[in-house]
């Protein structure tokens, strides 16, 4: 509910600027802005990265090791390893991109976070200039701020699709291990033995 709340305060901040509003309302959502950035970046953490990277990396591992294992003419891929395949597929696309999309996640909640915090103390401090010596007034004020509220839903919404592909990769690895361990050793199986077949032909 918390967190509903203050993305109404964010889409209601952004149709407050189109028709205009007072200081203490622009405030307000920024203050919001704020919160939900926290809020994010709480769930964004609570997510198990290193379980993430670890299955990752694996699956990656175990995709190259099949590839490597289809090219030798002793290795016989059936109709029913299509399926398994398909599932070590999905997963890979589930959480092939998960650390660029965690790292720029985090990278842009600390970019929000600068930016909106610096609108809340120009609107405090009642400053004439910013950093770049550009004047500010309320066309200034507007632009910005409009801006910095697009971009925090915007990133609710990456961190939202990033945690519900992280779940899934998750899962989807979970229920096909067992399966994938399996049709990489009985492939591996195959290749040990055309090697020795051709030792012994030699």
């Amino acid at each position: 509910m918390k967190r509903i709340i203050q993305l109404l305060l964010l889409s209601g901040g952004l149709i407050c600027f189109l028709s205009g509003c007072s200081d203490q309302k622009t405030k307000l959502s920024l203050h919001a802005a704020l919160t939900e950035l926290k809020d994010l970046e709480g769930l964004v953490r609570e997510a198990p990265l290193d379980s993430i990277n670890s299955v990752r990396d694996r699956l990656l591992e175990v995709k190259k090791d099949l590839v490597w294992l289809g090219s030798d003419s002793n290795v016989v891929f059936v109709r029913s390893d299509a399926l398994v395949i398909e599932e070590l597929s999905k997963a890979n696309r589930y959480l092939k991109d998960s650390p660029i999309r965690f790292a720029g996640i985090f990278q842009e909640i600390e970019r929000c976070k600068t930016q909106v915090s610096g609108l809340v103390d120009v609107i405090e401090s009642g400053a004439e200039l910013d950093a770049l010596g550009d004047s500010i007034d309320d066309i200034y004020i507007k632009r910005n701020v409009e801006i910095e509220l697009e971009a925090v839903l915007k990133l609710e919404g990456v961190v939202t699709e990033t945690l519900r592909l992280a779940r899934l990769g998750l899962e989807t690895n979970f229920s096909s291990r067992e399966a994938i361990d399996s049709l990489l050793e009985v492939k591996r199986g195959q290749w040990a033995r055309g090697v020795a077949k051709i030792v012994e032909e030699i």
